[in-house]
């Protein structure tokens, strides 16, 4: 719990009860475990730096690599060395267990200690966004520069043809229901990207389970091989909606904007307002385009050696045009 209060102390806008479930479940369910470390700080949490430990394809190879997430310093201890104390020694402790890269999607206040740290930027991947009421989005983003954005946004997407409220012939279930389709389409389609975490169903089960506030709900395209697009979709803070992955056949791009637009209807159905996504490759990035989304920001993609061996994949890393990057393999859905 004293996690969660920590966590409301630096993003004042989460539920605690909320924050605690999903950090329990997030933690646990990590399909090769987890390494996180607080600091004490006389009788409080006074710090909080974690890692989750996920298998993932790195220029063909399996690799393991962690994500570092939940890194946060208690307002009343901060400017002393805790961040970046609390970084080195997960980074150390994440080499002797043999995992060799980290990754992480800072937020911007985040930088300055991973910089101390000696991460590097991989990518500036865009993040999108799509208006689906033009009203609540602009109501949700009042006094900021992304109502001004949303607003010209939107004013572009309302002036287009109306052929997203067309329903697309695509199916939607819940989690339990699809994931072995999925994972056979991941096995093809992951031969596309240079770097990608590994998207079998023990993994997909862990980022999108059944039971979730998110109520994450899968969108497909059949076709004569199988599932040949897969939206992943849920439902956020406030009436926003995330894309939280998609991914296809090469070939379906089609198909895969036509995944798009069912899980944008089904998204406004249920009440959101706005949907976001990342576009880690191009490709991606003209698919959700085509779909009604416009880009708004670029998101960090940073990496870390941990060793000797870190710092070769991170040169491979560093050389990969391709990777996949989702807002469910970011935390941020």
């Amino acid at each position: 719990m004293e996690i969660a209060r920590l966590a409301a102390m630096v993003y004042p806008s989460i539920d605690t009860d909320e924050f605690l479930e999903a950090w329990r479940s997030k933690y646990a369910g990590s399909p090769r475990g987890f390494d996180s470390w607080i600091a004490d700080g006389d009788g409080e949490v006074a710090g909080h730096y974690g890692s989750l430990i996920t298998p993932a394809t790195l220029a063909g190879k399996s690799v393991i690599v962690a994500q570092a997430v939940d890194a946060f310093t208690h307002p009343d201890w901060r400017r002393r060395g805790i961040f970046v104390g609390l970084g080195k020694t997960l980074l150390d402790d994440l080499s002797k267990k043999g995992v060799h890269l980290t990754y992480g999607i800072p937020n911007k206040a985040a930088m300055p200690g991973h910089r101390k740290l000696s991460w590097v930027i991989v990518a500036k991947t865009p993040r999108l966004i799509a208006i689906l009421d033009r009203e609540r989005a602009l109501s949700a983003y009042q006094g900021g520069w992304l109502k001004r954005l949303a607003l010209r946004m939107s004013s572009a997407l309302h002036s287009r043809a109306r052929t997203g409220d067309v329903v697309p012939k695509v199916s939607i279930a819940r989690p339990s229901l699809i994931w072995p389709d999925i994972g056979g389409l991941w096995a093809t389609a992951k031969e596309e990207f240079g770097f990608a975490l590994e998207r079998s169903k023990e993994y997909l089960s862990w980022r999108y389970p059944v039971q979730s506030s998110k109520n994450y709900t899968i969108v497909t395209k059949e076709g004569d091989e199988g599932a040949v697009a897969v939206a992943i979709c849920g439902i956020g803070v406030n009436g926003m909606g995330q894309l939280a992955e998609l991914f296809y056949r090469r070939g379906h791009e089609k198909d895969a904007e036509m995944v798009l637009r069912g899980a944008i209807l089904h998204l406004k159905e249920k009440g959101c307002h706005t949907v976001e996504a990342l576009a880690s490759t191009h490709e991606i990035e003209r698919v959700l385009k085509s779909a009604g989304f416009f880009r708004v920001s670029r998101v960090l993609l940073i990496a870390h050696p941990n060793d000797a061996e870190g710092a070769n994949q991170l040169r491979t890393l560093l050389g990969t045009e391709r990777i996949m990057l989702s807002f469910g393999d970011s935390d941020l859905a």
